[in-house]
Parts: structure tokens; sequence; C-alpha cells
């Protein structure tokens, strides 16, 4: 749970000018006239969830009468003076896509501050995406507010599922230093006060208000206190206004009251002025001693610059439902679309938007606009309704759609800044070059796969009409050849695809051979050039990991062994230290009567350990393959207390990969799912003897023990689960040696005091909520079946085992989880006719050192000038992060989260930056290249 502490505080900064709304707020003479000693702020508002228990369409369609409406109450009531769009933007981009006319209307009022957009895109959820994503959540919504005419800088996050530790110092990248939530508290409102300041592992702090009484707890005012109720389930409960105030008082140590006056999908509450007027006229106000005002955040905002700073601050991850439900069931809710999700986001972050930046180097160009909308497409899908997989179906069938559709544009930016990169390497009479791309901060070694063309005439590149492609050379009589001229071991997939290319000069099909094989030392964010040449090599060998043969199916690197017994667990013995791990990848099963919000136990439920039949075998290209088979319970029983008799069989196939002088087992799940009602993990016995896991967050890890509090009362019960991103690590005292689990998509895990650690696979539930979940036994959302969020049939997982011995710091997980993430990428060059590209820059290359200084972005800047670098320090003291450029820079600037310059960087006589990080630190850099010949390279936006 996280820390309280008292602590000395100085004056909190105050706002900017573009935080206040022109003739909105409480003039300081209006304050100084004030006799009441406390003072309530209503803000109307909303919340909107843009999908949730219906579909996109059928919600725009309440969204375009909502806006409507309100557009029309503000042109003609002036004395509703403002309306909180909710901390969001895409509310408006979605109205507008089919209200064109409205546009005019709408700039207007957000330009006088009465429409108040932003900061973020969406709402988000924070667990189960990036530190990345969250920051292009925001980078998008403020620039889309900026567009209407409006920018809050408030940190409204108000129904978000929890909070990653790093958020402070998020919001403050962005000039935003206040935080309005409701979920994720663990401590008693009457004791630690709704008014406090939160922070951030780097020192970060931002000033709180907690919404101890939600976002709706003004939702439904009338002209009199008597008359004021709501009941409105766990959420706030009271009789009159004045039972409000009188619990809400005695926690705001600053004597100011946020009321909020809204809800979900709430329409503006017509006739509010006049029943705020009388509620500050009323005598029960004067007792109470409260004067009510109606206004927005920034009013409220500014009103708390004016009282004494909070004397509390709280620190740590907020994922605790003592009074509000964090859901924290949420990260094994529909995996199959998660794995689908972190792909996409890999990929667009980790491969895409890199590569782009690169290419612009050699030739000048840019895809910046392109990957700017497939960020704004995919933060769509990170509202916390939609990522968390607890939404209708028909949402997260959307989704899919729309992640895939991401991934063709992300795809298509790729290979074109790959073929652009391959452009610059010249060509040999008879030669076919090979170009591999490290999108990482660091040199790797590891499998790639590149896609070569036989036909070494066709006309790729050139305006040809007619041509049909030739057979081309037989590559059977080609060896692969590193920079030295080394032979390189290799595989080739002949006719491995067939393409259609070459759209802008008369498209040509294209029959591809791809060739496999491991590039050694690439790099960081560099290439390596190999090149495929006329002379078969007798002596070369397909690269592989030593392996066992059919009656002895072992994977053996010389680094790693592994095996599989009858059962169909697994051994890794570390060759370099002679320890061996057993029984991993068990599988355990259990019942599961909850809901897409999480898991629910049933009582006396026994879990199912171990497969009932297993198969190892080799494949023939080396993996070793493990066949198992489950009976299972087909569901629950009619009354949901116990299984049902009734059995059916799952199937999990599994397949291991180690590559030559990896300490990464790679393995792939494949399972097939008859069964309902379940929950199925993966097992993990580490063998460490502790029980503190190291998870990745948000710009940083996590440390955890493992340890439940007391939850009794709770709202919302912990249920023994954990976040993670990509990976979870169980370390020795001396964190020197001990396992770490990766896995795409998988973000929940378990942990018992022996280190057994538990990652679920599948949770199959049918419903979107329930009211009778052992562990929360209240109404959270609408009663709607979801068979979808069953899982049943095919799904597919990508996970890794890594061993590791002789580690320091956690920049090691990080480097792993990245070679997991974020493959090399490899290209041959087609367009031989082409004339070769003049790079822009001699060479590229950027290297990030050290280890515990993890790359999070490399991306054209927003404006187009230069490259946006983002690095972030995982070391517990502090460090001087060095960003070697491979090309000369012209010059270089610290920068915010939005990408506005804070300082100019001095450059070493290597050309290396170097940037003092304080522990958890996150640092933005601009680089400005300096082109080939000597100048600063020119803008490359995209108009």
């Amino acid at each position: 749970m996280h820390a309280v502490h008292g602590t000395a505080l100085t004056n909190h900064e105050g706002t900017d000018g573009a935080r206040r709304a022109p003739g909105t707020g409480p003039s300081p003479d209006d304050r100084a006239q004030g006799t009441r000693s406390i003072r309530a702020v209503v803000v109307p508002h909303t919340h909107w969830d843009r999908e949730w228990y219906a579909p996109l369409e059928t919600m725009r369609l309440h969204l375009v009468r909502f806006l409507d409406e309100l557009i029309d109450v503000l042109e003609t009531d002036p004395d509703l003076p403002v309306f909180l769009l909710d901390g969001q933007t895409v509310m408006l981009d979605d109205y507008l896509e089919v209200r064109r006319g409205q546009r005019t209307r709408v700039e207007a009022l957000i330009r006088d501050g009465r429409l108040r957009p932003g900061p973020n895109y969406v709402q988000p959820d924070e667990f189960h995406v990036s530190g990345e994503s969250i920051v292009r959540n925001l980078l998008i919504g403020l620039t889309s507010a900026r567009e209407y005419g409006w920018v809050m800088r408030e940190g409204y996050l108000p129904d978000t599922f929890g909070h990653v530790h790093q958020l402070p110092q998020i919001l403050k990248g962005f000039g935003i230093d206040t935080f309005y939530a409701m979920r994720g508290f663990g401590q008693d409102p009457d004791e630690l006060g709704s008014q406090f300041w939160w922070e951030g592992p780097d020192g970060s702090r931002v000033r709180t208000e907690w919404l101890t009484e939600s976002y709706s707890n003004a939702a439904v005012l009338t002209a009199a206190s008597e008359t004021t109720v709501l009941h409105h389930g766990a959420l706030v409960r009271y009789d009159t206004l004045a039972e409000l105030l009188g619990r809400m008082s005695p926690r705001a140590a600053s004597g100011v009251l946020l009321l909020l006056n809204g809800g979900d999908h709430l329409h503006v509450q017509r006739g509010l002025p006049a029943m705020v007027e009388a509620l500050d006229g009323e005598e029960v106000a004067r007792e109470l001693d409260v004067e009510l005002r109606l206004g927005g955040l920034e009013e409220f905002r500014e009103l708390m610059d004016d009282a004494p700073a909070p004397g509390t601050t709280i620190t740590g991850e907020l994922r605790y439902g003592r009074t509000h439900a964090v859901f924290d069931g949420i990260g094994s809710t529909r995996t199959p679309m998660k794995g689908h999700a972190e792909r996409t986001e890999s990929y667009l972050s980790g491969v895409a938007e890199r590569l782009d930046a690169l290419a612009t180097l050699v030739d000048g160009r840019t895809s910046a606009d392109l990957l700017r909308h497939a960020w704004r497409e995919l933060v769509k899908n990170h509202a916390h309704d939609s990522i968390s997989g607890c939404s209708v179906d028909e949402v997260h069938d959307e989704m899919e759609t729309r992640f895939t559709t991401i991934g063709q544009g992300t795809r298509a930016v790729a290979d074109d800044a790959l073929a652009r990169i391959a452009t610059a390497v010249p060509t040999a009479p008879g030669e076919i070059p090979v170009v591999v791309v490290n999108p990482s901060g660091f040199a790797r070694t590891g499998s790639v796969s590149a896609e070569v063309l036989p036909d070494l005439d066709a006309p790729v590149g050139i305006r040809r009409f007619g041509w049909l492609q030739r057979e081309g050379v037989d590559l059977d009589g080609y060896r692969l050849v590193d920079a030295d001229g080394r032979t390189v071991p290799h595989r080739r997939t002949p006719g491995a695809r067939l393409l259609v290319a070459d759209t802008l000069e008369r498209r040509k099909e294209l029959l591809l051979d791809r060739v496999d094989f491991v590039a050694t030392d690439v790099p960081a964010l560099g290439t390596a050039v190999y090149r495929l040449v006329p002379g078969a090599d007798p002596d070369a060998a397909e690269p592989a990991a030593r392996a066992g043969d059919a009656a002895r199916p072992v994977l053996d690197n010389g680094i790693l062994r592994v095996e599989a017994d009858r059962r169909g667990t697994v051994s890794i013995t570390d060759l370099r230290t002679g320890r061996r791990r057993e029984g991993l990848l068990e599988l355990v099963d259990e019942a599961d009567a909850g809901d897409e919000y999480g898991h629910a136990p049933i009582p006396g439920d026994v879990p199912i350990v171990g497969a009932d039949t297993a198969s190892v075998a080799l494949d023939p290209d080396g993996a070793l393959r493990i066949d198992r088979r489950m009976v299972l319970p087909a569901g629950l029983s009619a009354d949901r207390r116990t299984r049902s008799p009734e059995h059916v069989e799952l199937t999990v196939t599994t397949v291991l990969r180690l590559d030559p002088g990896a300490d990464l087992v790679l393995v792939d799940v494949d399972v097939d799912n008859p069964a309902r009602d379940h929950r199925l993990r993966l097992r993990f016995p580490t063998g460490t003897a502790t029980a503190e896991t190291v998870s990745e967050s948000a710009f940083g890890v996590v440390r955890r023990d493992g340890s439940i509090p007391d939850s009794n009362g709770w709202q919302d019960r912990p249920s023994g689960v954990f976040p993670m991103r990509r990976f979870a690590a169980l370390a020795a005292d001396d964190g020197a040696e001990g396992v770490q689990v990766l896995a795409e998509g998988l973000h929940e895990y378990a942990v018992d005091a022996d280190g057994v650690l538990d990652v679920t696979l599948l949770r199959s539930v049918g419903w979107l909520a329930r009211v009778d979940h052992a562990l929360r036994p209240h109404k959270i959302g609408p009663e709607i079946p979801t068979p979808g969020a069953q899982c049943l049939g095919r799904s597919s997982f990508r996970t890794a085992v890594r061993v590791f011995s002789g580690a320091s710091g956690v920049g090691h997980l990080y480097r792993a989880a990245e070679a997991f993430s974020v493959p090399l990428q490899a290209a041959s060059r087609w367009n031989r006719e082409v004339p070769t590209t003049t790079p822009r820059v001699a060479t590229l290359g950027l290297a990030i050192e050290p280890a515990e200084v993890v790359l999070s972005a490399v991306k054209t800047a927003e404006d187009g000038d230069g490259l946006v670098v983002r690095v972030f320090s995982t070391a517990d003291e502090p460090v001087t992060a060095t960003l070697r450029p491979g090309f000369a820079i012209g010059a270089a600037h610290a920068c915010d989260l939005e990408e506005q310059q804070i300082g100019a960087l001095a450059t070493d006589a290597d050309g290396a930056v170097r940037i003092d990080l304080g522990p958890a630190r996150i640092a933005t850099v601009r680089l400005t290249p300096t082109t080939a010949g000597g100048g600063a390279a020119p803008r490359t936006d995209d108009e």
C-alpha cells in the first residue's frame, strides 16, 4: 500500500494564463468580499464513456443529442459559465465527424472558456498500456484542445481503474500539477482527508483532490438542500445536501469543496444557475458556513492556490479498492485482445516510428503524419472501459478491427522506411544486399527474417508496364556473408510470399523468398549490411541451437539446457552456474464465478493442477513441442456455486525455441478452450525463496512483496493478483540471480512465499458485471451477457522465460523485454535500377548508455524539426545518461513531454549528449542532425 507521511511543503507554483477562463472565475475582489469560511465550487460536467455497455456508434447518437443541447444551453444561458468535458477531447472529434456544421459554434464556446476540453484525448487505463501511450494520450489531447481554442491543464482522471506510480511526473511534464481521482486510494478518507500531495518516485508531486464521494457527488441538485437527495450505489449516498457538505467539509483542509454536477452520460442540468443561487441563499448554507458558486476546475484551483498547502503526502501506485473499486482482475479479461493491443503498440512505437525517424536521416522524408494518425486511433482503444476488456462484445470486436487497421498502416510505414534505408546501400553485380536495422538503443544479436527478390532484373521503382516476373536466380547457389566477408549460416524458404508492390510505378507481382539467420552485434539504432553472393559454402550450417534427437528432445545452446518431462512441464538448467529449475509451465485451472471486472472464487473449489496427458517432441526446425490435454468441467452449475459435472477437453500446444547465445527461452502457447467460467494459468516455480517481484509499469518497475492488505469492509477486496506490462521477475536477495517471465498481453500474475509465479493465460467469464461477485457484492454496471469474454476456441500467446545470473540493477530486465517485444528488422534491396540514395547524414546509429537508462521513444518531432528521444532511469541512484549519435548533431535541447524546449544541452568532443538523471527520472531530448553538407537538417514536415 502506498505510504502516507507529513512533510514540510513550499507554496504551490502558480497557474499560467492559459489555465484561466476569461470572465468565468471569481475575481480577487470577489474572494475578498466573501464572508463564509467554506467555499464550494459546483462544476457542471458529464463523464463520457465513448463505448462501454453499448458500442461506439450507438453512443455517438447520444453524444450528438448531448452536445446539440449543451451548445444551445450555453449560448442562451449566460449564467451557466462553464461545462467540463470530462478531461478529454475525443468527444468533440466524435461529435464533429457527423455534425461538421457545428464546428464554428463549438470553437466559439471553447475560445470563451465555457467548454473546456483536454488534457487527455480519452479517459485512459494506465496499467494495461505503456507509459509512452499515456504520454501520447496527453500529447494528442492537448494538441487537439489547442486546435479547438482552449487547453485545460488539470489532471482530471475521475474514473480510471487505479493509477500508476509515475503519473505525477507524467502530469508535471505537461505543465499539469493537479490530480483529481476517485479510485485507487487505500486509506480511510476521514483519516487521510481528501486534499494532499501525491508524489512520484522521482520526487514530482501533484496537488490531489480525492473524489471521496465520487465524480457524481452533486449530480442531482435541486433548489433546496432538503430535496437534494442522491443514492448512487456504492459510490455516493446522502439524503440532503447538508449531509453531503457535512461529510466533505472535515476532509477538505483547504476549506474548498468540489461539487461535481454530472455523471455517466448525463446531459446538462437545466436551471442549474438558479438552483445554485437558491442553495447559496438558504439558511442551511449559512449555518454550515458554506458559500456555493458555479465554476470549473480552474476556478476551484484558483481558490485552492489561495489556501494553505496540504501537509500530507502519499507515495506509490494507487490500486486499492477501499472506498471505490479498482477491478484488479481486468488484467486477465480478454487476454487475446490485450495481446493484439500490445503487439500493435509495440510495433508502432518500437518499430515503425523509430525506423521512420532513421529513414528521415537518410532521405529527408517522413511519414510522421501517418504515425500520428495511427497513435490517435490506437489511443482511442486505450479508454479505460475498452482496453480493460469490460465492455459488451460488440465493443471489443470493433477494437480488434481497429488494431488490425492500425497494424496495416504502421507496417506500411515500417516497410517503406526499411526500403528507403536499404536504398542507401550500394549493390554490386550479382549480389543482393540484406540490411538489418536495430530499433533498440543498445547493440543486439538476434534472429532476423528478410524477404529477398530472386529476380535481380525486376524493375522495382521504375514505371514499367507489361513486366512479368521471371524465376530469377537460384539462391541455393548463394551464400550469405557479413561485412567482413565471413559466411553466415542461414535458412531459405523459396516462394514464401507473393507481394503486389510498387504501387506508384505500375504494380508488380513479386514472388519472394525468405532468408532467416542470426544477425550479430547490430549497432544501436543502426544498421548491419549482409550480402547474398554467388557461390555456395558447403560448410555453412543452418542456424539453430544445439538440440537432442527425437528420443531425447532437448534444447541446448551452451548457455541453457531446456528439457520437458512426461507431464509436459519444463526444466531449465543454467549451464553457467549449474542451477536447475523444474516444473516450469505447469497448467493450473480453477473455477471463476466472476465477471469482466474480476475473478470470483467459488467455495470449496480445488484447482486442477497439471495435464491429463502430454507428449513431447522436437519439430523439424529444432523447436521443442509439447502437446497437453486437460479434462475440465464445462462451466459452472446453474446456481454458479459449483463446477458443472459435464466435462470438456482443453488442449494446449507449447512450442519452445532457444536461439544461439540466448539466455531467453521463447515460449509460444496455443490454447483451444471449450470450457466456460474458469481461469487458466501458467505456473513458474522460480526456485527463488522470496515473494518480492519486480514488474514493469509505466516508465519504471514496481516492487511488490505479494502481500494482500486486510480488506474487510472494502468496496473491492483484492483478489491476490497484480498487474504487469511485459515482465515480472524474482531475484535472489543480492539481485544477481533469478527468473524473468515475459509475456505479450498477459498482464496479471500472482506470487506465493516460495517464489512460485502464476501468470494468467485465460479468464473465461460470460457477464459484463454481476452483483453476486464474492469479492465485490454490489452493482458496478449493467448485468449484460458477454459470451465473447469466455474466450472460447483457439487463442495464441507469446511468452518467454529468462534465467539470469551475475546481473545488477534492472536495466537487463528491460533489455530482455525490448528484445522480446521489438524484433530486429531486415530487408533486402529490390530496386536495383534506381540509383543508390546518398544519405543526408554520414552514418546512422544512436546508443543509449548505461543499461539502467531505458529508451522509450525515438520519433520525428511534432513540429518536424529534428528527432525527439525519450529515456528514463531505472537506477536507484543518480545516473548520467549518455546519448551517443552515430551522426553529427547541430544542436541538442532538453524538452518537456510536450516537446517544448527547456534548455540547450552541451555535446562532448565525441558528439555525445550527457544528461544527469535522478532516480526514476524521465528525460526528453530534441536532437537536430547536421546534414552531410555541414548544415542543420531542414524540417521534415509532411506538408
